[in-house]
């Protein structure tokens, strides 16, 4: 059994470079509708998630405002690129900017609470981003939104066609991956990760534990920016609706499914939520959709607290209490071995 055991951890290493061979070779599998609708929305969906699974993962704060951080992002791209110089970079920049800074703001108003307290306080947030831009329809067009807004042509990187900006965006979402992992076991993730266990033991050990909390805030704006700024070139166009209280609560969907324990999970839940939101309409009612993701997220919840990725944990664990083989139990604390021989 224990041999077993150990297979599936060295099919970890298998299956992931497996997963990056056919990742790379997704748009000469697939048709271009699968590119464009599937595989580049789940990963700048998946980005964003990943910021909530950092937040969650190394921090312990669950946050509702990730969304509306890769909106402001997204309006920075939109208003610099369609009203003002048209140039992209300069979007971009200013992009990231505003989402570090966003996240970071976020964060410094919410250091102070935790639990539900911080759920409610970020989902206040992430609304008031909202009806700030429906409702400052001078400055952000009401629900009309800023468009169109293509992405860029970068050098003789054109991204407005769908395999190109497939590629840009898996090499940003390996990049933001990575740094997660990084960030996850430097000096500054294991402190926060300490904060997430006993801020009161971290407090007295000197370490300054509002501040660690407001960069975490301000690395996850940072992130969900990069993912902002992909989903404004994907859709086009940027408007409230994409980050009202439905769009805030899909994130969370995501990121849960896919498995909140694991910085992996972001894209597995993204994946799964687009497919299921892209074809359940073939077989149920639009109107179904909501029941039927709704019943996917409770029975996963109940199954594998741990999303999809945390199936195959439940799996080797159950493996590992299973008797090996030749052992029969015969009383609670009592167990003998059956000799093949006999």
């Amino acid at each position: 059994m224990d041999r077993i055991v150990a297979e599936l951890k060295d099919w970890r290493v298998a299956v992931g470079v497996v997963l990056a061979v056919f990742l790379v070779l997704l748009p000469m599998l697939v048709s271009e509708f699968w590119v464009t609708e599937i595989a580049s929305k789940s990963l700048w969906m998946g980005i964003i998630a990943l910021s909530l699974i950092f937040l969650v993962k190394f921090g312990g704060m669950i946050s509702f405002a990730q969304l509306a951080t890769a909106g402001l992002a997204g309006y920075a791209v939109a208003y610099v690129s369609y009203h003002e110089t048209g140039s992209w970079l300069l979007g971009v920049v200013l992009g990231i900017l505003v989402a570090t800074l966003g996240g970071a703001l976020f964060g410094l108003i919410s250091v102070r609470t935790e639990g539900i307290y911080l759920l409610m306080i970020t989902l206040a947030l992430g609304m008031l981003v909202f009806f700030f831009a429906n409702q400052n329809c001078e400055i952000f067009n009401c629900h009309r939104g800023i468009g169109p807004v293509p992405p860029p042509k970068i050098g003789p990187l054109d991204l407005t066609s769908a395999n190109p900006f497939y590629y840009f965006s898996l090499v940003v979402a390996a990049f933001v991956y990575g740094l997660v992992r990084y960030v996850g076991r430097a000096p500054f993730g294991l402190a926060l990760q300490g904060i997430r266990d006993n801020p009161r033991r971290m407090r007295s050990l000197g370490y300054w534990v509002g501040l660690h909390k407001v960069l975490a805030f301000g690395f996850a704006g940072f992130i969900a920016g990069l993912g902002g700024i992909l989903m404004v070139w994907h859709r086009v166009n940027m408007s409230p609706t994409v980050v009202d209280l439905t769009r805030n609560i899909d994130i969370l969907i995501v990121a849960v499914v896919g498995g909140i324990a694991y910085a992996e999970g972001a894209f597995l839940g993204a994946v799964f939520f687009n497919v299921a939101d892209t074809f359940t309409a073939e077989f149920f009612t639009r109107e179904r959709f909501n029941t039927i993701i709704g019943l996917v997220f409770i029975a996963l919840l109940i199954l594998s607290p741990n999303g999809l990725l945390g199936i195959p944990a439940r799996v080797r664990r159950a493996l590992r209490r299973a008797p090996p083989k030749g052992v029969a139990v015969l009383s609670e604390g009592e167990e003998t071995v059956e000799s093949e021989h006999s």
